[in-house]
């Protein structure tokens, strides 16, 4: 009885099964975005489908070495083949190129190199070697050729005479990399099969192929709203074949362009912040109505979970839903995805595999929004970013409340072209003023203010937050919240939520204290702000959060603005920025701070003359002469996420919610159904907390190694719903350290 040829054991698959299906998902992909993938290609359109389907149709005819087919067979418990050789010698995407019939379509000699390297690196692999070439004939004399037959009917492929000359055009000095001529085709080709096998893989289309265009769906909901499209907005329209850069006031609609300005192209929307990412991915689905729409961060599901939950979904929804949903989105499936930057720019880092992602990008369109939010040294990784989607075919829009001058001057340093234009309502909406004390020192007026209306408290670090919190509940304060990074995602995802009911509600009073997390894009209003200071960029978006598109005509200044021990300054923000914004303000002080003010501030702050010999600025450059010198393949997609994040977090979980639930961990230890144990792990993360790595020599008493979960710590540490985890020793609560 003749043995079938399989490709995958999880669900058992065949290699013609497998291979049917990335040659549909190919279709797909050619039909919908075929002549914008293939605009920078210096290969005919016609000739780079046809390569693109020989890639995909070989690209996994190495896994009939008899080697590979007793690993699948071992898993799923067949009776193995009879075989001298053993998996671990050699990897099929090491074999499979030597099956392509290069004769057969009349390859050149450039071709084939690209065909055998998008094949032969289709998986990379850490610390794999180089193919002994003895073994490899070895392999073709004993295992391949007396089955050819067998091999050419079953994958029902022309197999050419087999030699071993392909290997010098894949290994060592003759490996593909930027400045090659062969690089963007390369990129192309490989990152192309990187998704289409993915996809395949995951029983995913590669590509949502709706017709229903994104603008349309924004048109009619402008016009549902009684308003026609603004001038940014109609700008947007107008230039949606254009890279852009576009500051317009808070308030004006900036999101809607945007979406005007992707038509009916695959998209990217990035914000620096989960909660403006999933508050972005529910405007599009909720508001607007356009649910061709993904989300992708790190905890995504976590979150789509909980909001099915609050819409009263049964379980078996949730969990079909959702989870076909977050596997659509990391597969880039969606029409438009919702994500932070850290799911797409890694590809900057040229590590292994990150073709996949800047393929995808050569025939998207990005959104930047908020670039002022980021730290220095992940703006250069952006705006690099930007240039090395420009030069394979992509688009991007910067949208933005107030740009730092350094940035625009980067991009035009580096030959991109854009269209700037600035949008600025001329609305009366913030009155300030400068206190010389403590935020501290003002609670009980906050406190009665917040008898008759919506307080906002945004403040510098967590701790300040807390303190402040418990100031107020001290003298009384009752409708007070607080909201920051130090919950449990479970009760920060309903923190979010309660936020935004809080602000939509008319007659609702109270206060509402928050860190940097409010900032970006989240739409709340509340009509009075108390702010510590910080750089102007990071206040203006703070003043965005009250009066959001109202006109203010009271006396008293509705922004107070308090200089005085204000925290974070040298870690969270640069100090030398700090002292320059207090002193750029100060020239304003009490009084209405037009947009157009705003504006020219953030610019003059951030112009070469004010940052020349700060950190901020060094920052900047040396980022750039970093980035400048990759090394291609150098590092993993995880090792690059990390870079970007350019934090050093670890995950904990606070004592108490960790006993509360001891019983999860220990089901998770015991479950052996590996999609079962998942699920269970889902439930378990959405319990950590993400707090600085420098808390770990800090709390060290505190800090034990979770005993199910590795790299996960059990922090010993006051943990409520409402303030959240204390990272101070607290006198009224008793620290237990023992051995758990």
């Amino acid at each position: 009885m003749e043995y079938i040829y399989y490709a995958k054991s999880k669900p058992l698959e065949t290699i013609k099964e497998h291979t049917d299906q990335l040659l549909q998902n190919l279709r797909i992909l050619k039909n919908k975005y075929g002549t914008k993938i293939i605009k920078v290609s210096n290969i005919s359109e016609k000739r780079f489908w046809q390569l693109m389907e020989i890639i995909c149709t070989y690209h996994d005819t190495g896994k009939v070495f008899s080697g590979f087919q007793n690993a699948i067979r071992r898993n799923v418990k067949i009776e193995l083949l009879r075989t001298p050789f053993d998996n671990e010698e050699i990897k099929h995407e090491q074999i499979s190129p030597m099956f392509v019939p290069w004769k057969k379509y009349d390859m050149t000699h450039e071709e084939r190199k690209l065909v055998y390297q998008v094949i032969y690196y289709h998986h990379e692999r850490n610390n794999v070697v180089h193919i002994d070439r003895e073994l490899l004939k070895e392999i073709i004399e004993k295992d391949i050729k007396p089955n050819i037959d067998k091999i050419e009917r079953q994958l029902e492929i022309e197999i050419p005479e087999l030699k071993t000359f392909y290997l010098g055009l894949v290994e060592g000095q003759a490996r593909i990399v930027e400045g090659d001529e062969l690089y963007k085709d390369y990129c192309l080709m490989k990152g192309l099969l990187h998704r289409l096998d993915h996809c395949s893989s995951a029983k995913v289309k590669v590509e949502d192929e709706t017709e229903e265009n994104i603008s349309d769906y924004v048109e009619k909901f402008i016009e549902n709203k009684g308003y026609k499209p603004n001038e940014l907005q109609l700008f947007s329209k107008n230039n949606q074949d254009k890279n852009l850069m576009i500051i317009g006031s808070t308030g004006i609609g900036k999101t809607e362009g945007a979406l005007l300005w992707s038509k009916n192209d695959k998209t990217f929307f990035t914000l620096p912040l989960r909660i403006s990412i999933n508050a972005i991915y529910e405007r599009i689905i909720e508001n607007i109505d356009y649910k061709h729409v993904g989300l992708l961060h790190s905890t995504a599901i976590d979150y789509l979970e909980e909001k099915a939950e609050n819409q009263n979904y049964t379980k078996e929804k949730i969990e079909e839903d959702e989870i076909a949903k977050v596997e659509q989105s990391r597969n880039l499936y969606e029409k438009i995805t919702s994500c932070t930057i850290d799911q797409i720019f890694p590809f900057v880092f040229k590590y292994r595999g990150y073709e996949k992602i800047y393929a995808t990008l050569s025939y998207s369109k990005v959104i930047i929004d908020e670039i002022q939010a980021y730290s220095p040294q992940i703006v250069a990784v952006i705006l690099k970013g930007l240039q090395m989607i420009n030069n394979l075919g992509g688009k991007f829009m910067i949208m933005t409340a107030t740009l730092p001058r350094i940035y625009k001057e980067k991009l035009e340093d580096m030959g991109i072209k854009f269209e700037y234009q600035e949008f600025i309502k001329n609305t009366k909406r913030h009155k300030i003023k400068m206190l010389d004390k403590n935020i501290n020192e003002d609670v009980s007026e906050i406190y009665e203010k917040s008898k008759s209306k919506k307080v906002l408290i945004i403040v510098n670090t967590i701790n300040k937050a807390i303190e402040i919190y418990d100031n107020l509940k001290s003298i009384g304060a009752d409708n007070v919240n607080v909201l920051h990074s130090r919950f449990t995602q479970k009760d920060r995802n309903k923190k979010e939520l309660k936020i935004k009911e809080f602000s939509k509600q008319q007659d609702e009073t109270g206060i509402w204290i928050t860190t940097q997390i409010v900032e970006a894009s989240l739409d709340i209003d509340f009509d009075l702000l108390f702010t510590e200071m910080s750089t102007l960029d990071s206040l203006f978006q703070r003043l965005g959060r009250c009066f959001r598109s109202r006109e203010y005509d009271g006396k008293e200044p509705n922004i107070k603005i308090y200089k005085k021990e204000a925290s974070g300054i040298g870690y969270i923000y640069d100090k030398e920025i700090y002292e320059k914004s207090i002193e750029l303000l100060e020239e304003h002080n009490e009084e209405i701070l037009e947009e157009q003010t705003k504006i020219e501030l953030v610019d003059k702050l951030y112009s070469k003359e004010m940052l020349q010999d700060t950190a901020f600025y060094k920052d900047f450059k040396e980022s750039f002469l970093i980035l400048e010198n990759i090394v291609d393949y150098d590092t993993t997609k995880k090792d690059a996420q990390k870079i970007l994040r350019n934090i050093e977090n670890i995950e904990v979980i606070p004592k108490n919610i960790y006993d509360e639930n001891i019983d999860l961990f220990k089901q998770y230890e015991l479950e052996g159904d590996v999609e079962e144990k998942a699920k269970i792990k889902r439930k378990i993360n959405e319990l950590f907390i993400s707090i600085n790595k420098s808390n770990r020599c800090k709390f060290n008493n505190q800090i034990i190694e979770c005993p199910y979960i590795k790299n996960k710590y059990i922090m010993d540490m006051k943990y409520d719903k409402e303030i959240g985890l204390l990272l101070r020793i607290d006198e009224d609560y008793e620290i237990h350290t023992r051995e758990l």
